[in-house]
C-alpha cells in the first residue's frame, strides 16, 4: 500500500480473545483468521472435529490498537480482564483416600473455583501496517499481577496463565518467538502460521507437554536442533519455509503422526523410518494422508508456479530424487504413497523405470522387515514389471536375489506379494523368462505350488505356467516328472481356482494330454480328425454363417461339438473365436455381424458419382472383383476403435482372457492367422488357443529389448531339404480379442494392430484360405492321427468376367491383391493332392456367384439380403454334399452310441476290458522305421542278425526304413600307453595298459593311475565302482546331451514320419548301449584270483542260459579251469560285457612251476542312453512306438521314461538287467561270488615277477585266430538270432499289414516263439 504526504496511516488493531474451560472456540477462531488470510490454509490445516453445541465455558475478547504505549496497554487490558472475569463458583471436591486396614475414606469439601484459561489466540483485527507484532502486549500481561473480584486474594500472574493449552499467534508479523511464550508449563498447541520467523528458540525444547507445532507460511532456514526433546509431539506442520536440509532428529518422536513440509526447497529428507505412527506427510509437491491402518490412501499432486517445481522436468522428479536418497521409501507410509503413484500413471512408471536407483531402492523395499513395505513394493514392482525395457531393467539389477528370499517366508502375505511380481515378469518377455528360471527358483516354485494357502498355490501356478511361455524354459520344464505328477494333482484339487491354475500351467507346458484327461476333455474320434476352415471376408462373413446353419441343421450338433479343430482368417478367425472358444451360437455371431456394420462401418461409402476428391476415386480402382478387398496405400477408412470395443466386450471372460486360458475348457483347438508385417519379408502369424505339444519345432523368434532388433532363426537349419519341419511363428499368450484384430486389420480398412512390440495385419495376405494351415497344425498337434474329414467354407465369390481397361499401373496393383487374397489357388492345390489320400473326406462350400460381390464393410441391408439369397440358393444346389458332409461328421457319436449300448448290455468286467483294448494303441500313419544300432557293437559283421532280417522286411514290404548306424560325434576313446612286458608277441597290436593286470576284487582310489585307467569291468554291465570312492558329480544345468544322443535327436526330429523306433541295442542297469569300446586284461592260471574269476564266469553264464530255459547247464559241469573255459566257448558274454579270448602265454617260474596267462579282449559299454537323456529328448519319442531287441529288456526307470515322454507302447524283453550290489571285503579276504560279481585287474603278481627278475624267461604263445580256426561264436547265440529275426518279423506284419494294436500283435508273435520272453508296456491311463 502506498500513500503521500497528507495521508493518515491506517490503524492497526489487535484482538486477543482469552478461552476459559475449553480450546474448541479459540481453535474455531484460529482456523477462521487463518483462512480470511489466504484461501490456502484450509487445505492444510488438519481438519477439527466440530463445536460442541452445548459448550462449557467462556471467553474474553481484547482489543488495541497498535502505536500505543505497550505498559499502557497492558494495565488497561489486565483492569479490563480482571473485570470479565466472572465470580469463582462453589464446587464440590472429592479426594478418596487408603487408609490402614485396606479401607478407602472418602472426603469431600466446597471450594471456590473459576475456569481455568485454556487457549490463547492473538490476531490481527484490522490493518496490515508492521507498525508492531502486538507480541510485546502479551508478554506483559503475562508479567502482570492480576487481583479477581470477589474473595480479593491476590493470585500471581503464572498461576492465572498456567493452564493455557493451545497458544494461536496466526498473522501477527512476528519476527522472533518470546521466550516467556515457552515457559507455560501444559503448552500442548502451538500456532505460527504466517508470521516472517527465520528461527525458533531452543527453548521450544522445554514445552514437554507439547502435541502440535504449526509454524507454515513463514521464513524459516533451521529447526532448532532441541525439538526432539519434544517428545510427545503428534503434528509438525513447516510448510512453506526456506528448509534446505532440516536437522531433524525423529528417533525420540514416537508419536509423531502428521509431518508437513510441503512447499521447501529441501535437498534431502531426514530419516523418517522411527516414525512409525506417521499417517499424513506432505513433501515436495506431494501430500499424502492415510487411515490408522494404510489401508486407504490418498495422494494428491499440486503444481506450484514456483520457480523450483517448474524447473523440474517431471511433476514427481523433486519427490522421487528425496524419496530414493536414501531409505526413506522403506517407510510404510511412502511405500503405500509410492504403490498409488506407480499404479496410477502410466508417466510416471516412465520416469522411475529410466532411474536406476529408484529401481534398485524399490527392489531392496522386497527385504524389509516390515510386511506392508514388502506387499506395496512387490504392488509397485508388478506394476512397473509389465514393461518390457522397465522389466529388463528389473533384471540388471538382481531383482531375482530378494525374491528368492521371500519365496522361502513362512508368512502367506508377503508370498502372494512377491509372487504376484513373479507372474508379471515372467509374462512379459520370454527374455526375462529366461533369466529368471534357475533350479533354485523352481525349486521354490515347486514347494508354493503345494502350499496350504489356495491363493499361494493359485500365484505359483500362475508363475509356472507364465515362465513355460518362454520356448527354452518349456523344454526345462517339461523334464521335471515331479512338476508335472504335482500338476496333475493339483488339477482335482478341491479349490477350484488352484485346479484351474494347474490346467492352465499344463496347457502352457504342451501337455495336452494330461490336460484333456486331467479335465475330462472328449478324446479325438476313432476315425480321425475333424477340421473346420473358414475364409477372411468382412461382412460377407454372413454367407459363412448360413452355411454354417445349414451343417447345424443337418447334424442336430452345435459346431464345437463337431470339429476337433476350428481355425479361420480374418472375419473367419472372428467366428473360429466365437464358435470355438466362447461358444456362442450362430444367431448370436450373425448379430455380432449387423453390429459391426452399424457401430465400425456406419461411414457412407462414396459412390463413383459422388467422388469428389482424387483419394476417393483411388479407392474406387481398387475395387477387388473376387474378395471385395481395398487395397490402398494411406490410412485407414474406419476407427478401430470402435471395433476393439466391440471385440472386447464379446471375448470378456471372468476366467482369463488370455487364449491359452481358454483351453482348461473342454473346447476344439482354435487358431487365427495373421500377417506379421513387423519383419521382413512379413511372415504368418498364428494365434493359438494350445501349445504345441512338448518337442514340436518351433521357430526361434525374439525381440532384443534394448536395440527393438528382431531376431527370426531359419525354419529348416538342419532340417530336411525341402521339408519345413518347424511350426509357424505364432502366440498363445495374447489376448482374445487381440488375435481377432490382428487378424482382421485389411490395409485401407482398420488401422494395423501393434502391441508396442509386434504389428500385424490382415491374414488375407498370406493366407486368407488357411485351410494348408490347418492341415499343418493338426500335423503338429496330433502326428499320429489322421485326418478324417475337411470342411473349408468361403465367403462367396464372383464368376470370373473381362477386366475393364484401366491405367496399367492401377491393374497390376489389383491383380497383386488378387493373387495375395485368393481363396482358388489352395483350393485347386488340395482338390489335386487330396485325392491321392483316400482316407480324407474333403468338403468345400463357397457360393460363386454375382451376388455375392460386396464391400468388406458394407453396411446396406440390401445388399446383405442378396448376399443371403444366393447362398441359400447354393446350398439347395449342394444339398447332396451338405448331406454327406453332416453323415461324416455325425460318424464319432454314432460310433459312440453304439460303444455305450454295447456297454449296457455286456458284463461290467467285459466292457472294462473292451475299453481297455480301445485305449491300446496301433501304429497310426506315421509308417516308417528308425532303426537303432551301436557304435562298435560286438554284434556288427555277424551273418545272421535280427537288424539284417527287419532291413529285409521292410524292403520286400514297402516299408521305409532308416538307419542310424555308428553314430556321429561319438568321441573317440583315448589310447592307453605302451608299456614294456615279457608277455610280448607280434601277433598281439596295439595299446596295453601300463602293466599286466591280474583279476582281484579290491577296487579303490589307492589304485589310481593303473587300472582306473581301464573303465573297470562288471559282470552286469555298470560302469562304477565303489560309492565311496567315486562321489557322483552334479549335472551342469541345463543338462548338455552327449554327441550320439545328440544325433539321435536330431534325427527323430528330422524324420517326422517315423512311427516305430526299433532300438536294437543291449541293455544295462545304466541303460541303453550306444557305444562300446575295447580294452585288453591278463588273467593268469593256476592261482587263487583265476579260481574266483572262472567262478563268477560260471555262475552268471548259467543265470542266463536259466533265464532263457536253456538245457546247457550240464555242460559247465567239465569246465574246471579258463583252459576248459577257451576250449568250451572262446567267444562269451557276462551281462553285457563281451569278451574274446586273444592268446595264451606260458611263462616257466624259477620252481619250474607253468603259469599260463590267457588275454581277453572285452568290449565293454562306453555311452548310454540313459532315463535322464530319453527326458531331455523333448518331444522326441511322443506318439511312437518303441521294440527293444536286446539280450536284456530296458530298466524300469528307462521304460517309464519312455512313457512319460509320450510314447505310445514299450516292446521289450521281459528280463531287465540285474544290478549287483557291491560289498566289502572282509579282513579274511575271502570273496563272496554271488553278492559281489564285478571282478578287476590286478598288479600283485607282476610287482612280484619284477622283483624275481628272471633273466631268461622260457614262454611260448598260442594264439586264437578265429577267423582261422573258424567262428567259435557260433551255437546257441546263432539259434537265438535266427529264432529273433522270425520273431522281429511276425510282430512287425500284422502291425503294418492288418493294422493292428501292439499288444495284440505281441501275443501273436510269442504264440508262434514261446522260448522268448517279451513285454508291452502302455502308458498308465487314467
Amino acid at each position: 500500500m502506498s500513500w503521500g504526504l497528507g495521508w493518515k496511516r491506517p490503524s492497526e488493531i489487535f484482538r486477543l480473545s482469552l478461552s476459559y474451560g475449553n480450546e474448541e472456540s479459540a481453535e474455531d477462531l484460529d482456523r477462521t483468521s487463518s483462512a480470511s488470510s489466504t484461501s490456502s490454509v484450509s487445505s492444510s490445516s488438519a481438519s477439527l472435529p466440530p463445536q460442541n453445541q452445548q459448550e462449557v465455558g467462556f471467553r474474553i475478547d481484547l482489543d488495541w490498537i497498535a502505536g500505543d504505549d505497550e505498559d499502557q496497554v497492558a494495565l488497561r487490558l489486565q483492569s479490563q480482564l480482571m473485570v470479565a472475569l466472572p465470580v469463582p463458583q462453589d464446587a464440590v471436591a472429592i479426594e478418596l483416600r487408603q487408609t490402614e486396614g485396606n479401607v478407602v475414606g472418602v472426603e469431600m469439601k466446597v471450594e471456590k473455583r473459576r475456569e481455568p484459561l485454556r487457549a490463547v489466540t492473538m490476531v490481527k483485527a484490522a490493518g496490515s501496517g508492521q507498525q508492531s507484532d502486538g507480541v510485546g502486549v502479551l508478554v506483559r500481561l503475562l508479567r502482570s499481577n492480576l487481583v479477581p473480584s470477589g474473595d480479593g486474594s491476590p493470585v500471581q500472574c503464572g498461576d492465572h496463565w498456567r493452564s493455557v493449552t493451545l497458544l494461536s499467534l496466526c498473522g501477527c508479523g512476528l519476527m522472533t518467538l518470546p521466550v516467556e511464550l515457552t515457559r507455560l508449563p501444559i503448552l500442548e498447541k502451538l500456532y505460527l502460521d504466517y508470521n516472517k520467523l527465520s528461527v525458533l528458540p531452543p527453548e521450544l525444547g522445554e514445552l514437554k507437554t507439547l502435541k502440535v507445532l504449526r509454524v507454515d507460511y513463514n521464513m524459516l532456514v533451521s529447526v532448532p536442533v532441541e525439538l526432539r526433546q519434544c517428545v510427545g509431539l503428534v503434528e509438525l506442520s513447516l510448510e512453506h519455509n526456506k528448509l534446505v536440509r532440516p536437522l531433524l532428529d525423529f528417533r525420540a518422536m514416537a508419536e509423531l503422526q502428521i509431518l508437513r513440509l510441503f512447499g521447501n526447497p529441501l535437498e534431502f529428507l531426514p530419516e523418517i523410518l522411527p516414525l512409525r505412527k506417521l499417517r499424513h506427510l506432505s513433501l515436495a509437491n506431494i501430500r499424502i494422508v492415510a487411515d490408522e491402518n494404510l489401508r486407504s490412501v490418498t495422494v494428491q499432486i499440486e503444481m506450484e508456479n514456483s520457480s523450483y517445481f517448474g524447473a523440474s522436468r517431471h511433476k514427481l522428479s523433486a519427490f522421487f530424487s528425496l524419496i530414493f536418497r536414501f531409505s526413506s521409501c522403506h517407510h510404510p507410509l511412502l511405500a503405500s504413497a509410492l504403490a498409488k503413484i506407480i499404479m496410477q500413471d502410466q508417466g510416471n512408471r516412465v520416469v522411475i523405470g529410466k532411474d536406476e536407483n529408484a529401481v534398485r531402492q524399490l527392489i531392496s523395499m522386497i527385504s524389509s522387515d516390515n510386511r506392508h513395505v514388502v506387499e506395496q513394493a512387490c504392488s509397485a514392482l508388478s506394476t512397473l514389471a509389465g514393461d518390457v525395457s522397465v522389466a529388463m531393467q528389473l533384471m540388471k539389477c538382481d531383482i531375482m536375489q530378494p525374491i528368492e528370499t521371500v519365496m522361502r517366508s513362512p508368512a502367506p502375505e508377503e508370498l502372494v506379494s512377491v509372487l504376484q511380481v513373479v507372474v508379471t515378469l515372467a509374462f512379459v518377455s520370454d527374455t526375462v523368462a529366461q533369466k529368471m528360471l534357475t533350479k533354485d527358483v523352481l525349486r521354490s516354485l515347486k514347494m508354493l505350488c503345494a502350499h496350504k494357502n489356495p491363493e499361494v498355490q493359485r500365484l505359483a501356478l500362475l508363475a509356472v505356467g507364465n515362465l513355460a511361455f518362454c520356448l527354452e524354459n518349456r523344454r526345462i520344464l517339461v523334464t521335471s516328472e515331479s512338476l508335472k505328477e504335482l500338476l496333475m494333482r493339483l488339477t482335482i484339487a478341491p479349490e477350484p481356482r488352484v485346479n484351474r491354475a494347474a490346467a492352465r500351467a499344463l496347457a502352457i507346458l504342451g501337455e495336452n494330454e494330461n490336460l484333456r484327461r486331467a479335465i475330462r476333455g472328449r478324446q479325438i474320434p476313432k476315425q480321425g480328425l475333424r477340421i473346420l476352415s473358414m475364409d477372411g471376408g468382412g461382412m460377407k462373413g454372413l454367407a459363412t454363417v448360413k452355411i454354417l446353419k445349414e451343417i447345424e441343421k443337418g447334424t442336430g450338433k452345435r459346431i464345437h461339438e463337431l470339429f476337433d479343430l476350428i481355425c479361420g482368417t480374418s472375419t473367419g478367425g472372428m467366428l473360429a473365436v466365437a464358435l470355438g472358444i466362447k461358444l456362442m451360437t450362430l444367431d448370436q455371431c450373425e448379430e455380432i455381424y449387423k453390429n459391426l456394420g452399424k457401430l465400425v462401418f456406419a461411414e457412407p461409402v462414396p459412390k463413383d458419382n459422388e467422388a469428389a476428391t482424387w483419394r476417393e476415386k483411388l479407392d474406387q480402382l481398387y475395387k477387388s472383383s473376387s474378395q471385395s478387398f481395398r487395397v490402398v496405400v494411406h490410412g485407414s477408412k474406419h476407427s478401430a476403435d470402435q471395433f476393439e470395443r466391440l471385440l472386447k466386450e464379446m471375448c470378456a471372460d471372468e476366467d482369463g482372457d488370455l487364449l491359452i486360458e481358454s483351453a482348461v475348457k473342454n473346447i476344439p483347438k482354435v487358431f487365427v492367422v495373421s500377417t506379421l508385417v513387423s519383419v521382413m519379408p512379413a511372415q504368418p502369424f498364428v494365434f493359438r488357443n494350445y501349445q504345441y505339444p512338448v518337442g514340436t519345432p518351433e521357430v526361434p523368434f525374439a525381440i532384443s529389448e534394448s536395440s527393438g532388433i528382431t531376431f527370426l532363426g531359419s525354419p529348416t537349419t538342419g532340417a530336411q531339404v525341402g521339408y519345413k519341419r518347424s511350426a509357424f511363428i505364432g502366440s498363445c499368450k495374447h489376448h482374445i480379442w487381440q488375435a481377432i484384430r490382428a487378424s482382421s486389420a485389411a490395409p485401407y480398412y482398420l488401422d494395423d494392430f501393434s502391441d508396442d512390440v509386434y504389428r500385424w495385419q490382415d491374414g488375407a495376405i498370406v493366407a486368407n484360405n488357411p485351410t494348408i494351415f490347418a492341415i499343418r497344425e493338426a500335423q503338429l498337434l496330433w502326428p499320429d492321427t489322421k485326418i478324417d474329414c475337411l470342411v473349408s467354407i468361403g465367403c462367396g465369390s464372383v464368376p470370373t468376367k473381362a477386366r475393364k481397361g484401366g491405367w496399367r499401373y492401377l491393374d497390376t496393383g489389383q491383380v497383386l491383391i488378387e493373387s495375395a487374397c485368393s481363396v482358388d489357388r489352395v483350393e485347386e492345390a488340395l482338390s489335386t493332392l487330396l485325392p491321392m489320400l483316400p482316407e480324407i473326406q474333403y468338403f468345400r462350400f463357397n457360393p460363386v456367384d454375382e451376388r455375392c460381390d460386396m464391400e468388406l464393410d458394407e453396411t446396406d441391408p440390401t445388399v446383405w439380403l442378396k448376399l443371403e439369397a444366393a447362398v441359400e440358393d447354393y446350398i439347395q444346389n449342394n444339398s447332396e454334399s451338405f448331406k454327406n458332409a453332416c453323415e461324416r461328421l455325425l460318424l464319432p457319436f454314432a460310433h459312440d452310441e453304439k460303444w455305450t449300448e454295447n456297454l449296457k448290455s455286456q458284463h461290467f468286467a467285459r466292457a472294462k476290458a473292451s475299453s481297455a483294448d480301445e485305449n491300446s494303441p496301433s501304429l497310426g500313419w506315421r509308417r516308417n522305421v528308425l532303426l537303432v544300432e551301436a557304435l562298435h557293437s560286438p554284434d556288427l559283421g555277424r551273418v545272421v542278425h535280427h537288424a539284417r532280417a527287419l532291413e529285409s522286411f521292410c524292403a520286400r514290404n514297402g516299408i521305409r526304413l532308416s538307419l542310424l548306424h555308428g553314430l556321429s560325434g561319438i568321441s573317440k576313446t583315448l589310447p592307453a600307453t605302451t608299456f614294456p612286458t615279457p608277455f610280448t608277441s607280434p601277433l598281439i597290436t596295439g595299446s596295453f595298459p601300463s602293466s599286466p593286470l591280474l583279476f582281484s576284487p579290491d577296487v579303490g582310489l589307492q589304485r589310481l593311475g593303473r587300472i582306473d585307467m581301464v573303465p573297470p569291468l562288471s559282470l552286469d554291465g555298470l560302469q562304477s565302482g565303489k560309492t565311496a570312492t567315486s562321489p557322483p558329480k552334479s549335472p551342469p544345468a541345463p543338462r548338455q546331451l552327449s554327441l550320439p544322443v545328440r544325433s539321435l535327436h536330431e534325427k527323430l526330429q528330422n524324420l517326422p514320419q517315423v512311427g516305430i523306433i526299433h532300438l536294437a541295442l543291449q541293455n544295462d542297469s545304466v541303460g541303453s548301449i550306444l557305444s562300446w569300446q575295447n580294452d585288453v586284461f591278463v588273467v593268469a592260471e593256476p592261482g587263487e584270483l583265476a579260481d574266483k574269476f572262472l567262478q563268477s564266469v560260471k555262475v552268471s553264464m548259467l543265470s542266463v542260459i536259466r533265464s532263457q530255459h536253456r538245457n546247457d547247464a550240464s555242460s559247465f559241469a567239465n569246465i574246471t579251469t579258463i583252459a576248459d573255459l577257451i576250449h568250451y566257448r572262446p567267444y562269451f558274454q557276462v551281462g553285457n560285457i563281451i569278451h574274446k579270448y586273444i592268446g595264451r602265454q606260458t611263462q616257466v617260474m624259477e620252481d619250474d612251476q607253468e603259469i599260463g596267462a590267457y588275454m581277453f579282449r572285452r568290449t565293454v559299454p562306453s555311452l548310454h542312453l540313459t532315463p535322464d537323456d530319453v527326458r531331455w529328448m523333448v518331444g522326441a519319442w511322443r506318439d511312437r512306438i518303441i521294440i527293444c531287441t536286446g539280450t536284456y529288456g530296458p530298466t524300469a526307470n528307462l521304460t517309464k521314461a519312455f512313457l512319460d515322454s509320450g510314447a505310445k507302447a514299450v516292446i521289450c524283453p521281459s528280463a531287465e538287467p540285474q544290478e549287483v550290489s557291491m560289498t566289502a571285503v572282509n579282513g579274511s579276504g575271502e570273496y563272496n561270488v554271488l553278492e559281489n560279481g564285478r571282478f578287476e585287474i590286478g598288479e600283485e603278481d607282476a610287482e612280484e615277477e619284477e622283483e624275481a627278475e628272471p633273466i631268461s624267461p622260457v614262454s611260448d604263445w598260442e594264439d586264437s585266430d578265429l577267423e582261422k580256426n573258424g567262428n567259435h561264436s557260433t551255437g546257441f547265440r546263432d539259434e537265438e538270432e535266427e529264432e529273433l529275426s522270425r520273431f522281429v518279423c511276425q510282430l512287425y506284419d500284422p502291425v503294418f499289414r492288418e493294422g493292428a494294436r501292439v499288444d495284440v500283435a505281441l501275443k501273436k508273435a510269442l504264440a508262434s516263439h514261446r522260448k522268448l520272453r517279451f513285454s508291452c508296456h502302455l502308458p498308465n491311463v487314467k
